[in-house]
């Protein structure tokens, strides 16, 4: 969902910006100065570890991400790379504010939406400390399933198990072994590596 549409941060002097795959739109501790919203391509927003990556939200078309700085005047507390090419709405931290204090709907939803992320950010830190594994999976499954709605009951997962090992925190091994287990118990259903939630 759209957060903010096109025609409205062009009137605020957004410009759209391309981002090649593999291009950091920006790093963990810069300061915030700009809103992002994607009109192509997806970014990620993730954590460098010793071993691997904590990926913190994945974004696609028509989502804005990196806004909780702009507003509360923190540096970022992740770094964001585009995983495709990427067209992305780019909008001056003044313009953006000017925007939601002159557009109360738009500032509304916007504030939805915060709302929503941080609900899913409770329930995988809920999740991530019971030491669930498949309830780990089945949180971040579930919160893409539920993000947009789908015209069929079924959801097919577009993460690889690797993506999902680096947003639950566990390795991939385990993640491979407990979606067959999650398959086994209906949970989950595997098509041709694919991997389904009903």
């Amino acid at each position: 969902m759209t957060v903010i549409p096109s025609s409205l941060l062009q009137q605020y002097g957004a410009s759209l910006n391309r981002f090649a795959k593999g291009e950091y739109i920006f790093h963990e501790s810069w300061p915030a100065h700009f809103y992002f919203q994607l009109e192509e391509g997806s970014i990620k927003m993730f954590n460098s570890g010793e071993n691997n990556d904590y990926i913190q939200g994945l974004f696609s078309h028509g989502e804005s991400f990196g806004e909780p700085p702009l507003i509360a005047d923190f540096s970022y507390p992740a770094d964001a790379k585009a995983v495709t090419n990427c067209k992305i709405w780019v909008l001056k931290k003044v313009d953006y504010l000017r925007l939601l204090r002159d557009n109360p709907g738009v500032h509304f939803e916007f504030t939805k939406m915060l709302a929503i992320r941080l609900c899913h950010k409770t329930k995988l830190l809920n999740a991530m400390n019971t030491q669930n594994p498949e309830k780990r999976i089945l949180t971040i499954i579930d919160y893409f399933k539920n993000k947009v709605p789908h015209p069929s009951p079924c959801y097919e997962v577009p993460f690889t198990r690797q993506a999902i090992a680096d947003m639950t925190g566990l390795r991939v091994e385990t993640v491979i072994k407990k979606v067959l287990r999650l398959a086994e118990l209906g949970e989950l259903e595997l098509l041709d590596h694919k991997i389904v939630r009903h």
